[in-house]
């Protein structure tokens, strides 16, 4: 019998009998305290608080499991992370990967795609009670397939090239029937470099590779930094009307990319090709500087075999601007 049913069963039997008439009022309040015992009962929820400021409430999950609930935003620098400005991550990237490990092992892993609703951003896994490593890579990769996650929780990118990317890594520890809440605010994990020719391109050269030294391959998502120094190489590309301007200058050729470093230095060769794809003249530029979440911009003659006269600029389009200068070399 449900709490209201006594309630009314109760005041039947008092409008019946004398004697109970007598003792009503201690009745009704008698009633009355169980009921209202009974609907705050039904509605309480206990609910801590972790050292991190990050809630913790009581859920119900599978059995012995705890639940870790994610979500995910962009903070364009490191120091807005301990401030209330984000950009939710729908707005910045198409891709997210969900990594969580325990101890050396991956116990999760998982991709959403971007489709506009509210759901992309946002995780919810049971876990058994421990500590675990979650890691997110958000990125702009259009190919069908999912980002490969190496063993070792790293990223690797397709074909060794990376997308305009974000990244967050932290412990989190899961507590049985308890519900883990962690706000990602994820940062800018890549460098971008930008060639931009300040002379026409020769009427013999139709197409162009690029080789990138000094850059990453891969990227350790556990410690939000690029894993090796390696050479990347893109394929032979068309110099196309994208990748012209009006004038008939070289533009618009830019690579992100994976730094083993905060900042680095990478060197830059473009191989020039004729539409019969016979090398026509290289171009060497050496000491470009870079620093993640930073763009770099570099303007010259490049169609002057190893000529001096490029100047290289990272703007702060993204992070803070510093300038270096290829002449004075």
């Amino acid at each position: 019998m449900n709490s209201k049913n006594l309630f009314f069963k109760s005041y039947d039997a008092v409008r019946l009998s004398p004697l109970l008439r007598l003792f009503s009022p201690f009745l009704i309040a008698l009633v009355a305290s169980l009921l209202s015992a009974s609907l705050l009962t039904s509605c309480e929820k206990a609910t801590l608080t972790t050292d991190d400021g990050e809630g913790m409430e009581s859920v119900e999950t599978a059995e012995g499991k705890g639940e870790l609930y994610v979500t995910c935003s962009f903070s364009q620098t490191q120091s807005e992370i301990t401030r209330a400005s984000s950009v939710p991550l729908a707005d910045c990237a198409l891709r997210v990967q969900y990594v969580i490990m325990n101890g050396e092992t991956i116990v999760y892993n998982s991709e959403q795609i971007n489709g506009g609703g509210n759901s992309f951003g946002t995780l919810s896994v049971n876990l058994d009670p421990g500590t675990y490593r979650l890691m997110v890579f958000a990125h702009n990769e259009k190919n069908g397939n999912p980002i490969s996650v190496g063993t070792d929780g790293s990223i690797h990118g397709y074909n060794n090239r990376a997308t305009d990317s974000f990244s967050y890594s932290d412990e989190v520890v899961i507590t049985k029937n308890k519900r883990k809440a962690v706000s990602c605010k994820l940062t800018r994990c890549v460098a971008m470099v930008n060639f931009t020719s300040t002379d026409k391109i020769p009427s013999e050269v139709s197409k162009f590779k690029l080789t990138l030294t000094g850059v990453s391959s891969k990227y350790d998502l556990r410690n939000q930094i690029g894993a090796d120094a390696t050479t990347y190489v893109t394929s032979m590309a068309e110099l196309n009307s994208d990748r012209r301007t009006s004038e008939g200058m070289m533009a618009n050729i830019h690579s992100y990319v994976f730094l083993p470093a905060m900042n680095a230095t990478i060197n830059a060769k473009f191989d020039f090709y004729n539409n019969s794809d016979e090398l026509v003249l290289t171009r060497n530029i050496e000491g470009i500087q870079m620093r993640i979440n930073a763009k770099t911009s570099v303007t010259g003659s490049f169609f002057q075999s190893d000529g001096v006269d490029a100047s290289i600029t990272v703007d702060s389009d993204w992070g803070e601007p510093i300038n270096f200068d290829a002449d004075s070399e």
